[in-house]
């Protein structure tokens, strides 16, 4: 329509008001990218810094990081940062005084390492533990694990790239905030504890079909014995053949009822740039090396990206994902999209970020690209301990078209799925 912004918000905040139907289902963010890309120089970066401060041993707040933003949108869940490491710790006693881990955060995180930085965390039983992280090293934190990164090194720079996101409770955060965490954890469990976990798990699964546990131990009773239903309520680990009767008398998925525990390297994955060489995979114009991952964020996919001399150009790449893409290396990159039928390029110099929406169609080259004048050059923000060559951290995850949305998309019926999200058809005649 014509209404100008204040008045269409003001239209759909009285609509909330007379029908139960919340804003954020009426509102749709504009989209913020060039057809599905948004590009964010290093220059615009360094504008951004800021210094934040820690206490340091004497109790004085001394500079802790440097901070710089790097590509977002409004489309995407993607919260990363550049982030330089200011405190120096060369004790190697993770219990250093100068060292402050922070509270932990609820966003899951996912660091790229530059330089000689060192990583710390807690773990489930209090201890804290001190990793030395170099060039193409990565990590993965679980949310609300405190952790912190220091510089163990006076002459080399220490940086992270730092790529927060939020996932399937930050997306759920409204019901959180209304039902309360406490309430949820009944629901969840801990994955900590498979055994509490599947307690959790059939608990509300028997709650939702208002059937007790001698109601579930009739309806399975050909197949299981009533005594190892009671067992398997209280957490037992069941059988697949046990999956399959709970299953159909709960009207669910056998996957609905599978547990995977986090173990404890899980809760904090690090992966180390050797790691990642022996995975190297090599594409015609690419060499993809696997960072950190995790089987608990499955859809979360990072890699060191290496655009090959023979990119000329680059093999087209495309996935389901919002991908993030930072440029830690030494040469630049060229960088072409295409959406809503036009052919769109720039120039990924080092420091330089992306964002790029899912299905969209990109190619990184090794292209000539004009070498800046001197009055425009630069130095590298990734200091002398960048990557060599055309690198790319490139980090995705699934927005809202996660795997469980998508499988219930692929039961709408094809008389009409294609109306989804562009719905110009009422539902009756």
């Amino acid at each position: 329509g014509d209404l100008g912004l204040s008045e269409a918000l003001e239209v759909l905040r009285k609509m909330s008001e007379v029908y139960p139907v919340p804003l954020n289902d009426l509102w749709l963010e504009a989209d913020d990218t060039k057809s599905g890309v948004r590009l964010f120089a290093a220059d615009a970066a360094e504008a951004t810094a800021r210094v934040l401060d820690r206490p340091d041993r004497d109790g004085q707040r001394t500079p802790y990081y440097e901070y710089r933003d790097a590509a977002m949108s409004r489309c995407s869940q993607f919260r990363p940062e550049w982030i330089k490491e200011l405190r120096l710790v060369q004790s190697g006693d993770p219990l250093d005084p100068d060292v402050q881990l922070n509270n932990g955060h609820l966003m899951m995180q996912t660091t790229l390492f530059i330089g000689p930085v060192d990583f710390y965390f807690q773990d489930r039983h209090g201890t804290v533990h001190r990793r030395e992280m170099n060039t193409g090293d990565s990590n993965f934190i679980s949310s609300f694990v405190p952790h912190s990164f220091t510089t163990r090194d006076p002459n080399t720079e220490a940086i992270i790239i730092a790529v927060t996101y939020g996932g399937s409770v930050r997306r759920a955060f409204t019901e959180f905030t209304r039902i309360g965490a406490k309430q949820v954890f009944s629901l969840a469990g801990d994955l900590r504890d498979p055994e509490l976990t599947r307690r959790c798990l059939l608990k509300r699964s028997l709650e939702a079909e208002s059937m007790t546990t001698e109601d579930l131990a009739q309806a399975v009773a050909k197949r299981v014995e009533p005594g190892r239903v009671v067992q398997l309520v209280k957490g037992a680990e069941p059988t697949y053949d046990e999956l399959e009767s709970l299953a159909d008398a709960l009207h669910v998925r056998v996957s609905d009822l599978l547990v995977c525990p986090l173990e404890e390297h899980e809760e904090v994955v690090v992966t180390r740039a050797e790691e990642s060489q022996r995975s190297a995979r090599s594409l015609s114009t690419y060499r993809l090396l696997p960072l950190a991952r995790t089987r608990h964020q499955p859809d979360l996919k990072t890699f060191d990206l290496e655009v090959l001399e023979s990119a000329q150009p680059g093999e087209d790449l495309r996935c389901g994902l919002h991908s993030f893409v930072y440029h830690f290396g030494s040469e630049p990159v060229e960088f072409t999209w295409q959406g809503k039928g036009q052919s769109h390029s720039g120039v990924l110099r080092p420091g330089d970020s992306a964002y790029i929406a899912p299905m969209v169609v990109h190619q990184f080259s090794a292209g000539k690209v004009p070498t800046p004048t001197a009055s425009k050059k630069r130095p590298n923000p990734n200091g002398r301990a960048c990557g060599q060559g055309r690198r790319l951290f490139i980090v995705r995850i699934p927005g809202h078209l996660s795997g469980e949305t998508l499988a219930e998309f692929g039961t709408f019926s094809h008389f009409g799925r294609e109306r989804v999200g562009a719905e110009t058809v009422r539902w009756y005649n």
